[in-house]
This record gives structure tokens, sequence and C-alpha cells, in this order.
């Protein structure tokens, strides 16, 4: 047994620990909720209308209910010294650090695969790419983002585009005003000859006058998102250590404290 000074030293520390954690699971929350509901004024901050909006605000509500979760029990578990919530804080650790052990080893197996998949379901996007369809905007908003940050234009390249349905249409077809239509999310990734044309949106469909742009094949968002992923992979890996060694501190100190406090159930009826 350790000394009851060391465990009222884990004790607090362990409520200190996730006390931080449940007040940044409730800023989380509060972010994700105000992108949900105030959406003109995020838009303002970010001073863009592409960021896939609903996605960040799921994102955000998600960790932030998940994180002030977990630092309810272990800050009342370690404050309270009740055994059976710091017992269920360190299995929701224990399952937490296992499905995020299962998704690294998945994704750097079936890497392949994955990138296959990937490059199908960009592709019938782009097919079915088409502002009127709400079922599918979050995703096409995601898309335009991707084509925007990384100034590309399609998977492989831009030619892709010109199997869209809206565009293949247009082309066809005798046009007396000569334009050509071409995502607006692409025009950052075309060469000076095109972009002399004005773009008054970032989404959706924009007109070129004159010749086509999506013949000059422009470089595809396939390699420059690859690259991004090289490029950033040692940050990546740091931020995934740093998350797993939180974990591994947290699941030690709730182990720690829950041995070596006596087995008092009337401490959780008490609190009832």
């Amino acid at each position: 047994m350790a000394s009851k000074s060391c465990i009222a030293i884990t004790k607090y520390f362990l409520f200190i620990f996730n006390l931080f954690f449940f007040f940044l699971g409730g800023v989380m929350l509060g972010f994700g909720l105000w992108i949900l509901i105030d959406k003109t004024s995020f838009i303002a901050v970010l001073e863009t209308a592409s960021i896939p909006l609903h996605l960040c605000s799921y994102l955000f509500s998600g960790l932030g209910i998940f994180t002030m979760m977990m630092g309810f029990l272990g800050c009342l578990g370690a404050l309270k010294e009740i055994k059976c919530m710091l017992g269920i804080y360190f299995i929701l650790l224990v399952f937490l650090m296992a499905f995020q052990i299962t998704i690294g080893v998945l994704v750097y197996t079936q890497r392949k695969v994955i990138e296959r998949k990937l490059s199908l379901a960009v592709k019938g996007l782009i097919m079915s790419y088409n502002r009127n369809d709400k079922q599918f905007q979050n995703l096409e908003d995601s898309w335009d983002y991707i084509q925007l940050k990384f100034a590309c234009c399609g998977w492989n390249n831009s030619v892709e585009w010109q199997k869209n349905p809206s565009i293949a249409i247009n082309a066809s077809e005798p046009n007396e005003r000569q334009f050509f239509l071409f995502p607006c999310s692409c025009h950052s990734s075309f060469s000076k000859n095109f972009t002399d044309f004005n773009i008054t949106q970032e989404v959706g469909f924009c007109q070129a006058p004159g010749s086509n742009p999506l013949t000059e094949k422009t470089q595809g968002c396939r390699k420059r998102v690859f690259e991004w992923v090289q490029e950033n992979v040692i940050s990546i890996t740091i931020i995934c250590i740093g998350i797993t060694v939180v974990e591994l501190l947290g699941m030690s100190l709730s182990m720690l404290l829950c041995r070596n406090i006596d087995p008092d159930y009337d401490k959780l009826i008490r609190f009832q």
C-alpha cells in the first residue's frame, strides 16, 4: 500500500488533470455549437465559405462531449475516491487506446485499399457534383475546400471534371455566348490565361469565356494531398504519441488510486 501522502498527491493531481480536460471539452462543445448555430459569424472569422461547417460542428461537439464525460468521471472519482468511477474511467481509456491503435494498424496495412476506395469515392463525387442536391452538399463543400487549399482540380487532373453531366452538356451544346462551366474552386489551379475572368464565388459552377479551362490538364489533388500527408507525418506522429502518453498517464494514476483507496461503497451512496 502506498503512503497516505502519496495517495493524496495522486488524488489531487488526477483531479486537476481531469478538471483541465473537462473545461477543454466544454470549450470544444461550445465551439461546435457556435459553428452550427451562428454560421455567418464563423464564416466571417475564417473569411471563407468553403469550410465543411457541419463536419467541423459534429466533430468538435462529439469530441467535446466525450472529453467532458471523461473529465467528469476522472474528477469525481478522484475527489470522492469512488472506485467504480475510477474503474469506468480506466476501462474507457483502455478502449480508447485500443481503438486508436486498431485504426493506426488498419490505416498502415490497408493504405493501398484505402487509397483505391478514396479514389473511387472522389471520382463518384465529381460525377454527381450538383449544388442543388442537399444530400451530398457537405461532401461537396469539403471537396471544394480541398481544391482551394491545395490549388488543384480533380483527383488525377482537371479533365475528370468533364465527365460531370452539367459540364458535359454545356460543352456539347452550341453556345452563342462562348462560355464553359467549371468548378469555381478550381480557379486557383489554372494558368494566368484562364484567371483573367472574375470569380464571384468559391463553390458551385462558374463560367469561363473563350476556351475551356478544364482541358488544360492541371495537377489533380491526389498528389497534393499525399504530399501534404508526407510533409506532416512527423507532426501527426508526435501528436499521436502525445495523446498516447496522456492516456497512459491517466490510466496509471487512476489505477494507482483505485488500488490504494478503501473500498467504501457508502461514498457513492452518500453522493447520490
